[in-house]
């Protein structure tokens, strides 16, 4: 079985999906994946500093992640071609991992941008992880030391919490602390098995 997990920002993917492999799932982190396939030497390395210019390699000749970032999130175009880019790349590493899991194995692939990408085309169930955004703010800010301009310029530019809920067969509230979380994922769990809990798969951009 194939479990999409995905969420805003802040919203405790990697620490759900933590929960979820302590249960068994194997898990694909997509955000793992798309470091993997920029480490030099690396055509698509190559192709975003093409693309970009060479402000976004650093002196090590590595993808500069914050110089990017800072090209890309105040600007929809860039930030097309950027997700043009790298999709392709990150989709046949993820779907070479599903491949290798064995047939009985519940696989937690975590897709940020799931419904962006229609991944969720891929997927047998998908499971969001939503939470205020206050309290992704605050996750954010001690998590990566964003400014607060920079935190909204990220959160704008994905999905409002509302389109999580609407579209995910799943979803986990992650506004508590981690014995709580441990009961939602619990609860997520047995709708995962539960045969009846998966919702159409419908285009991405249309609910």
């Amino acid at each position: 079985m194939i479990v999409g997990l995905t969420g805003g920002m802040g919203s405790g993917k990697t620490t759900v999906a933590a929960l979820f492999a302590q249960k068994g799932a194997i898990v694909i982190d997509t955000d793992v994946i798309a470091r993997e396939v920029v480490a030099p030497p690396s055509a698509l390395l190559d192709a975003l500093k093409s693309e970009f210019g060479p402000g976004v390699v650093g002196a090590d000749g590595r993808l500069d992640r914050a110089a990017l970032a800072r090209l890309i999130f105040n600007d929809d175009d860039k930030r097309a071609k950027l997700n043009a880019l790298m999709h392709p790349a990150i989709l046949k590493r993820v779907l070479s991992g599903i491949g290798a899991a064995p047939s009985s194995a519940i696989v937690i692939v975590v897709v940020p941008l799931l419904f962006e990408s229609r991944f969720e085309l891929n997927c047998d169930r998908v499971v969001a992880v939503v939470a205020s955004p206050e309290l992704r703010r605050q996750r954010i800010a001690e998590r990566d030391g964003f400014t607060p301009t920079e935190i909204e310029a990220r959160m704008r530019a994905q999905l409002p919490e509302s389109e999580y809920e609407q579209r995910a067969d799943v979803v986990i509230r992650n506004d508590g602390n981690l014995t709580a979380l441990g009961r939602e994922v619990d609860k997520a769990w047995a709708k995962i098995n539960d045969p009846a809990g998966r919702k159409p798969r419908r285009a991405a951009g249309k609910p």
